[in-house]
């Protein structure tokens, strides 16, 4: 369990100009360039849920048939001799990784009486809490390595059944799943191929960052100047890269250039037989001192546990709760030295 400490916390000053650590939607109908766009980010590996890469060179393939694989392969991306051979992490595409999440997360939720194909027919919205609640725990672990992560998505034209207006719109999967995918996204740009040119015939593809290249989702944390530019990864990485260091000189933030981020949240890991050994210790310690200790150690337990329940009814899968429980009898009684 990680010691919290927030007395001697150094105030974060800095903004990392860097692609690093930053998650992108890649966005655009068949055809635009998104995996072309992204075999030329330095040193991809593509998490491939689908095919359509066969023209390309110049990047790793992995195949991804499951949300097993994928987290498999997150894991393998988290070991240093993996960060060593990669610096982008391309998932392509984000569209059918969402869609094997949503039927692991059925088959997750489904009890004797009640069977899900995919976690978003799950009520209440307990499915997609659970979908976001997951797919944001391995995004996190990837971007704490210091990735950069490039998402691709298929978008289609749609028409708005109530207003009966064109839009462009993402294929596959509704907008409840597309919500829980963008949430995890720093920024959102839209590949286009243009109408050819009159004089050449040479049709164009664009990267627009805003909601006029005809998708309403472009966007997000920073807002370049530029509308778009022409699709080269090159442009995509000036633009970005510029607009986050006029938006920190804005912000009077000091400019650093690394390659993680300044802060990694990482999930806590629970040894539940240490915790188990240290609780024993520790209490048997309170209450030779003093009896009247013991009547404060169960007051403790108690208010997290419930009324007549005993830390020793507590089983491995508990770890936390056990931590949890340590760790106020430590403040209470003044045990936890790095808060003194």
């Amino acid at each position: 369990m990680a010691v919290i400490n927030i007395f001697n916390i150094p105030k974060k000053t800095t903004v990392n100009v860097s692609m690093q650590a930053k998650s992108f939607i890649i966005c655009g109908k068949s055809k635009a360039g998104k995996s072309t766009l992204c075999t030329s980010a330095p040193k991809p590996i593509f998490l491939m849920t689908e095919n359509g890469t066969e023209g390309l060179a110049g990047f790793t393939p992995l195949p991804i048939g499951s949300w097993a694989d994928f987290k498999q392969a997150v894991s393998q991306l988290c070991m240093p001799q993996a960060r060593e051979l990669y610096e982008t992490v391309v998932i392509d595409s984000y569209t059918n990784l969402i869609l094997l999440l949503d039927k692991y997360i059925g088959q997750k939720m489904t009890t004797e009486k009640n069977s899900f194909d995919f976690g978003s027919d799950v009520d209440y919205g307990k499915g997609t809490k659970a979908l976001q609640t997951e797919l944001g725990f391995q995004l996190q672990r990837l971007a704490n390595q210091g990735y950069i992560l490039l998402n691709i998505v298929h978008a289609e034209d749609k028409v708005d059944f109530e207003t009966q207006k064109a839009y462009i719109g993402v294929s596959s999967i509704s907008k409840s799943l597309y919500g829980v995918a963008e949430k995890f996204v720093d920024q959102i740009v839209y590949l286009r191929r243009e109408k050819p040119d009159k004089v050449t015939g040479i049709s164009e593809h664009r990267i627009w960052f805003n909601a006029k290249g005809g998708f309403v989702g472009a966007g997000g944390r920073w807002t370049p100047k530029v509308d778009s530019v022409y699709c080269s990864y090159k442009n995509f990485e000036e633009v970005m890269l510029k607009t986050i260091e006029e938006d920190a000189k804005e912000k009077n933030a000091e400019i650093v250039h690394e390659d993680k981020p300044a802060v990694a949240i990482i999930q806590d890991s629970f040894d539940f037989t240490a915790l188990k050994s240290e609780f024993d210790t520790l209490t048997k310690q309170l209450v030779e001192e003093s009896r009247d200790n013991a009547v404060k150690i169960k007051e403790i337990c108690e208010k997290e546990l419930g009324v007549g329940r005993k830390v020793s009814s507590l089983g491995a899968g508990q770890a936390e709760l056990l931590s949890i429980i340590l760790n106020n009898i430590k403040i209470h009684f003044n045990q936890n030295n790095n808060l003194q």
